[in-house]
């Protein structure tokens, strides 16, 4: 069996999740969208620390007791096992009618910690473009997984998700920038955005460090990424060519 570094471990849970969660709700109910969107579908290098999800319709009770299900199934505790994982325990520290949140904490033989993820589902709707399509052959194959479908948004609407969490954050985060970076590398359409919109951008994409670069984004690259990009030139680099994008 491969030795799987951390952030592996955690994306072949995320794998697991959402094969699962294709077997208890509607597939076009969903769409994912965030870190996980871009690994699993839009070419990025960047492992995701948590799933994101927009959902419509399924009541909270109903949602919550599938989730449920997913991570206390038998079989679950199996696979993960087979895969020298353990969930140790989850808590469900968020849950309203726009928002439900599970947060688990993983037990893997590639850390002495234990591995954190997180699970959001939001309910303010799925208006962007959407795509119902199989997850990137070369990361199912990986972790040994059939290719499946999963609706998912599109790199344009990805495009837009990434602008209004850049500015819209109470702590401004690397991997918009970072995220913002490989789009702009796919030729992707820029929205149309407001003078305000690109003043804030800018302001937020500057003021990110280095240092904060390397713990948000660089840690979680795969290694034989990690001497390219650890690398403050780098990094203003990539800052820069997101700002002269937007500003355009």
């Amino acid at each position: 069996m491969k030795k799987f570094i951390p952030a592996e471990h955690i994306e072949l849970f995320h794998l697991y999740f959402l094969q699962q969660l294709n077997l208890k709700i509607y597939k076009r109910l969903y769409a994912l969208k965030g870190g996980c969107n871009l690994r699993f579908f839009l070419k990025s290098i960047r492992y995701s620390q948590d799933i994101d999800i927009d959902i419509k319709i399924i009541r909270k009770d109903i949602l919550a007791n599938h989730i449920r299900k997913i991570l206390k199934s038998t079989n679950t505790k199996r696979f993960l096992q087979a895969n020298k994982i353990e969930i140790v325990k989850y808590s469900e520290p968020k849950q309203t009618e726009t928002t439900q949140c599970w947060k688990i904490n993983l037990k893997s033989s590639s850390s002495a910690a234990l591995l954190n993820t997180k699970i959001e589902f939001s309910r303010r709707g799925i208006i962007e473009d959407i795509k119902f399509d199989t997850i990137d052959p070369l990361i199912a194959s990986k972790y040994q997984f059939n290719p499946f479908f999963i609706n998912h948004y599109t790199a344009k609407s990805a495009y837009k998700q990434k602008i209004k969490a850049l500015i819209g954050r109470s702590e401004t985060q690397a991997r918009d920038v970072f995220d913002l970076f490989h789009l702009i590398s796919l030729n992707v359409q820029k929205p149309k955005l407001s003078a305000l919109e690109i003043e804030k951008a800018e302001m937020c994409a500057f003021s990110i460090t280095f240092e904060k670069f390397k713990s948000q984004v660089v840690a979680y690259l795969p290694h034989e990424y990690h001497l390219q990009y650890n690398d403050p030139l780098i990094w203003e680099n990539i800052i820069c060519k997101v700002v002269e994008e937007i500003s355009k």
